[in-house]
């Protein structure tokens, strides 16, 4: 699936289902922020420190420089109240105009990465998953979001402190639209992953595998067992932000780019 294969109105739709699970994440914990102006833009500011988790978003394939700009002052202050620092960044679908880089570089934003927006039909071709192998898949509960927290910052390889206040027991009780897995072998967690069901779509997020359980296939069978459950819970169109190195993985389990999104961070 390439984006010109994929009807514009599809790509907007699955664009605005990504927005509404960022923003679903934030209304389930009463300490994240959010607040929504016009023309499709809004700030999330969770209190993590990834910058791709807090900042100005917006779902318009033209963004709206003067919404982004009035948004960036309240992201600004609000992520200055959260203790411990608060990165935070402008994203946007498309390539951003001159008046978008310069709200960007006023807040220090200088930095500017793609990253492929990608869809999966889920309707025509429908997912049938592997054989899990050895792994078994199951749901998180709140009660575990300390073990879920330790599990991201392994295959992640980033510190616990970045996931441990996005995935707080409040999210990952926000059932039936929020679910988090692991997949463990003899009870081992070996890999990760989350789905956020909104509006016929199934977002697919946190797939990761820790570092001493890759090469066994585990990211790849997690990946197709929850977009399978995505699709019978009432999913057409399953949709993820990849990585470069995550992108072969994606491709090969019929995920196809629809757009490029731009972000603007301070590193």
């Amino acid at each position: 699936m390439s984006s010109n294969l994929v009807p514009g109105a599809r790509i907007d739709a699955a664009a605005h289902a990504w927005g509404a699970a960022l923003r679903r994440i934030a209304a389930a914990e009463p300490r994240m922020r959010q607040e929504a102006a016009e023309n499709e833009t809004y700030m999330v500011v969770t209190g993590s420190p990834a910058d791709s988790v807090n900042g100005v978003f917006t779902s318009a394939l033209r963004p709206d420089a003067g919404q982004i700009e009035r948004l960036a002052a309240r992201t600004a202050a609000t992520a200055d109240s959260f203790p411990g620092p608060v990165s935070w960044c402008v994203q946007v679908r498309s390539d951003p105009d001159d008046r978008v880089r310069e709200v960007a570089r006023r807040y220090g934003l200088t930095k500017r990465a793609r990253e492929p927006f990608m869809l999966r039909d889920l309707k025509s071709a429908p997912p049938v998953p592997g054989d899990t192998g050895a792994m078994e898949v199951r749901v998180v509960t709140g009660a575990e979001h300390d073990l879920y927290a330790r599990a991201l910052a392994e295959g992640f390889g980033a510190p616990k402190e970045v996931f441990a206040p996005l995935f707080t027991p409040a999210v990952l009780d926000a059932a039936p639209d929020i679910t988090a897995y692991v997949g463990e072998v003899r009870g081992q967690v070996v890999s990760t992953a989350m789905t956020i069901l909104m509006d016929g779509h199934v977002g697919i997020f946190n797939i990761s595998t820790g570092p001493d359980h890759r090469g066994s296939g585990h990211g790849r069978r997690i990946t197709e067992e929850v977009v399978a459950r995505g699709r019978d819970a009432g999913a057409e169109t399953a949709y993820l932000r990849s990585s470069d190195m995550a992108l072969p993985l994606y491709l090969s389990l019929g995920f196809g780019v629809a757009e490029h999104w731009t972000y603007f961070t301070a590193r």
